[in-house]
């Protein structure tokens, strides 16, 4: 057997133009990695060091030469690319979908692939952490799950894009060290580039220097390789030398790209008398007035003695009892159209969204939205209640169907806020569309998916009520029947449980959207 059939990867003139023009971003880049290979590539930022990673990976492609991979090569992204809503086992078993079928791991993974993961997590010293979401944990400890997740693939070539740019020296050692270790347990070549010197001349066995694009230089030297890509410069922290007071940090040069006082100052004064205008010119078609508005305190004390009960004996004479009964049947009535919607809502969200779908499925789907949020919901009970006549189940429609429309578009704007990088990097250890939506994209979106339900299902506690105009069921048919008998103390009675219900939601919805803030973590 030849050394290039024994190799884990073989690069031949290798070159990367992006967007297929323009300059080569890396040309004529030649490697061969052995398994057991512990490559140090170095050189300045925009050099064309992760482009070469990339290359390597087959992330990007390459415009001229070839990479043959006996077997996976994985990456560590510099960002991670992490799924910060889903448990450290679960991102860990994301590594291995690759070797699923599509429908496989939706809910749950295979116990092999889960046995392989906690096994990762415990070589990486986060065993006791494998149920802990990774939005909950330090940016160490994040860094150890994606180098666990890279090797669940079990790759032949393990490619890290500047692992310790952000750590201390003493740190930055720990995690080589633990990468020998890893090394030596699975058997798989390491590729790692640095933009800086650091104190670990004895880890590579290679160099390569990079600089504009190209290999520069090859050597196993470290003294050469050194003093070639950084000079004589020493060992730096370089988490120091990020926060470095001697480099304007990226927030003071936005400052100064900031708009002069001067300019600030017109543009809001425009922008108010923009503002201005438009209120004048509304008031002035509707004829609205100061007139407008005489008498109307004195109007509106005179109602509310109408609606107030006069004496303890009244306000215990109120039906309590059927504006109770009919309140459960809006909320009833809620239950079920929100649930209904939501079922609809989201395969015509994953229809909708620019993540997930075509153009030629996208406009339609989204044209057909547009026309469902056109019509009002009393609209949509008067339509149900001449299908299924008057009652509950014409309301549960119209809650239903008025639903969709804006469930929908919170769900599809949820879904194309996600990040969409975390998917990327589980397309680049083989993930299909599916097991990247159900691992990558909903988990993220998760958070703004049920914060959406909730508001959905408030709302629908208040159309409910005003679907009882239209003989649509619930305690609406009662407000009807009381004010048009002019008993408007019954119907304040029925007004005031409503709002009981309404803010005992809307405190619910505080506590869970906070819950799941708190579970993503920073």
């Amino acid at each position: 057997m030849n050394s290039e059939e024994r190799s884990a990867l073989t690069a031949s003139g290798i070159a990367v133009q992006y967007d297929g023009q323009g300059d080569f971003a890396l040309e004529e880049a030649s490697l061969c990695l052995q398994p057991g290979d512990r490559v140090a590539v170095l050189g300045p930022s925009g050099g064309g060091k992760t482009t070469l990673l990339r290359a390597l990976e087959g992330s990007v492609g390459c415009a001229r030469g070839t990479v043959q991979r006996d077997g996976l090569a994985a990456l560590v992204y510099q960002d991670l690319r992490l799924v910060h809503e889903q448990t450290a086992l679960r991102n860990v078993c994301s590594g291995a979908l690759g070797e699923v079928r599509s429908h496989v791991a939706i809910f749950r993974y295979p116990p092999a692939i889960v046995q392989r993961a906690r096994q990762l997590l415990d070589d990486l010293g986060l065993g006791e952490l494998a149920s802990r979401k990774v939005g909950q944990l330090s940016g160490g400890q994040r860094q150890r799950v994606a180098i666990a997740r890279a090797l669940c693939a079990r790759p032949k070539v393990l490619l890290a894009d500047e692992p310790l740019s952000s750590l201390d020296p003493e740190n930055a050692s720990r995690i080589l060290r633990l990468l020998k270790r890893l090394q030596d347990k699975y058997q798989f070549a390491l590729v790692i580039s640095l933009h800086a010197p650091g104190p670990y001349p004895d880890f590579f066995q290679r160099y390569l220097l990079v600089r504009e694009g190209r290999i520069a230089l090859e050597t196993d030297r470290h003294e050469t390789a050194w003093h070639q890509a950084f000079g004589d410069s020493e060992p730096v922290d370089q988490a120091a030398k990020a926060s470095d007071v001697t480099a304007p940090p990226a927030q003071d040069r936005a400052l100064l790209r900031q708009p002069r006082p001067a300019m600030r100052a017109i543009r809001t004064g425009l922008a108010a008398a923009v503002v201005a205008a438009l209120l004048l010119w509304s008031a002035r078609a509707l004829n609205l007035d100061a007139r407008s508005f005489a008498g109307a305190g004195g109007a509106v004390l005179d109602f509310l003695g109408k609606i107030v009960p006069a004496s303890p004996e009244q306000a215990a004479a109120l039906p309590w009892k059927v504006l109770f009964f009919s309140l459960i049947e809006t909320i009833q009535m809620a239950i079920l159209g929100t649930f209904v919607g939501i079922l609809l809502s989201l395969p015509m969200a994953v229809m909708a969204s620019r993540q997930t779908s075509p153009w030629l499925i996208r406009v339609p789907t989204r044209f057909l939205l547009n026309l469902v949020r056109t019509i009002p919901s009393i609209f949509w009970g008067l339509i149900f209640v001449a299908f299924v006549g008057l009652g509950p189940l014409a309301g549960v429609f119209a809650l239903a169907a008025y639903s969709i429309g804006y469930l929908t578009k919170f769900f599809y704007e949820g879904l194309e806020d996600v990040d969409s990088r975390a998917g990327a990097a589980l397309r680049s250890l083989g993930a299909t569309r599916l097991q990247v939506f159900t691992q990558a994209v909903f988990p993220a979106a998760r958070p703004v998916l049920v914060a959406a339900c909730l508001f959905v299902f408030e709302y629908n506690i208040r159309s409910a009520s005003v679907l009882g105009v239209v003989g649509a069921g619930g305690i609406g048919q009662d407000l009807m029947y009381y004010i048009e008998w002019r008993d408007f103390t019954s119907a304040a009675a029925g007004l005031a449980m409503i709002l009981v219900v309404v803010v005992f939601l809307d405190s619910m919805s505080e506590w869970w959207r906070r819950r799941l803030v708190k579970d993503r973590g920073t």
